[in-house]
């Protein structure tokens, strides 16, 4: 058995940090004693951490993991190593690998790869065969299979007959589907959000109603399904307001918030220079002061109940590019808490509000074990400057910021696997 005291330490039925002395044995927390360690009852040594801070890791449901023909972006144990520095124990990968994963073959792959790893991960499966919204996948197959459910993350289903269809498999299984919202018909490719910023640097803007015309249809073909429906990437005032609506009424959906979307609005965009723009560029689009508010008051009032870092690594040659030729997405990992603790001091979001979206929604989704031992020992107030040095790309806009909250250990299963 291993004890940790600390004067901090999330006491996940009172939901809130207090002095304790928490137990694991194995794999698993066994036990919790609020207060100081009784070392008279117990001869047991305990590891002292004083005044840092000790919590459950995070659960990511948005990873690009890239690896297969795709290593020279991110390899499966580049993409560990960021997940273990940025406190995130298990997490969800997206389907838009190469080859896809849209095949029960495919899915062994993966399973392959990701089985030594002590990060935890669980894929998607394509809907659509190579992502392209048209042919199904073998979806029985497929979601017989540990997988987290479906997903053409990257691309949209924009065919609302198939997408009604694979919303009522994922039911049958009791899995589900995770949706990016982008009408391609009017998101203009998703270069910049229509703004004065899009203006004034002559880069076409794409509207707000790009995702939440997706958004109003999806949430009401889930309503009708009567299915569980997850939103990723989340980005405009209207889409929060329809999810806030669409649970009020009873509609099971689960919705992410990403730190990009959360820290950073359009008009930052006009500090880079024309060299350094593409860092900037994401989909969905990074969006107005206006929007980042109301995505701030969706996590705290709940309609958003994830986080998520769309962690997308990209090599020098497909990001270092004019702006309108770069491609989307930003890596996040290795500092995943440092940039969603930076984003709930500065919301002013409770504790109890964070790590319902950091760990336990996300954990409930995947129906992951809520006692296993997965921890985070960290500094809540340490400064640092983030330097993304761990995985394969670098193509983050936060390069060089500086972020309040550090990491200094990361256990999983009971194990010491990262510190400082």
């Amino acid at each position: 058995m291993i004890r940790i005291f600390s004067k901090n330490i999330w006491n996940c039925d009172k939901e809130k940090f207090e002095k304790g002395v928490l137990e694991i044995s194995g794999s698993k927390i066994s036990g919790y004693q609020s207060g100081d360690p009784d070392l008279k009852k117990n001869k047991q040594k305990v590891l002292d951490y004083g005044d840092l801070f000790v919590s459950p890791s995070a659960v990511d449901l948005h990873i690009h993991s890239r690896g297969f023909l795709e290593s020279h972006k991110e390899s499966f144990e580049t993409l560990e190593a960021a997940a273990l520095k940025g406190g995130v124990s298990a997490g969800a990968c997206m389907a838009n690998t190469f080859p896809r994963l849209d095949s029960p073959q495919m899915i062994r792959e993966f399973f392959k790869f990701s089985k030594p790893l002590r990060v935890k991960l669980s894929p998607f499966a394509a809907v659509t065969k190579n992502l392209e919204g048209k042919n199904p996948t073998d979806w029985d197959e497929l979601l017989k299979m540990p997988i987290a459910g479906l997903s053409d993350d990257g691309k949209p289903l924009l065919n609302e007959k198939l997408f009604e269809q694979a919303l009522v498999k994922t039911k049958k299984y009791k899995k589900f589907i995770s949706l990016h919202e982008e009408n391609t018909e009017t998101s203009c490719a998703s270069q910049l959000h229509l703004s004065e910023s899009s203006m004034r640097l002559g880069i076409e803007g794409s509207p707000e109603n790009s995702e939440s015309e997706m958004v109003a249809r999806d949430l009401a073909i889930a309503s009708r399904v009567k299915a569980h429906l997850h939103l990723a990437h989340m980005s405009s005032a209207k889409s929060v307001a329809l999810i806030q609506a669409a649970k009020k009424k009873g509609v099971s959906v689960s919705a992410e918030l990403t730190p990009h979307h959360a820290l950073l609005s359009v008009d930052q965009a006009e500090k880079y220079s024309y060299v350094d723009l593409s860092r900037f560029k994401v989909c969905p689009v990074i969006r107005s002061r206006e929007d980042q508010a109301a995505l701030w008051k969706g996590v705290e009032n709940g309609a958003i109940d994830c986080f998520a870092s769309d962690h997308a690594p990209h090599s020098h040659f497909e990001k270092d590019r004019p702006y309108k030729e770069a491609a989307h997405g930003m890596i996040g990992l290795e500092y995943y808490f440092p940039l969603y603790n930076e984003f709930r001091l500065r919301s002013k979001l409770s504790w109890k509000r964070f790590f319902e979206c950091f760990w336990k929604n996300p954990a409930k989704l995947l129906k992951l074990d809520m006692n296993a031992a997965d921890l985070i020992i960290f500094d809540p107030n340490a400064v640092q400057t983030l330097d993304w040095s761990l995985s394969k790309s670098s193509n983050t806009p936060f390069a060089g910021a500086k972020i309040r909250g550090k990491i200094v250990e990361h256990w999983i299963a009971g194990k010491k696997l990262y510190g400082i």
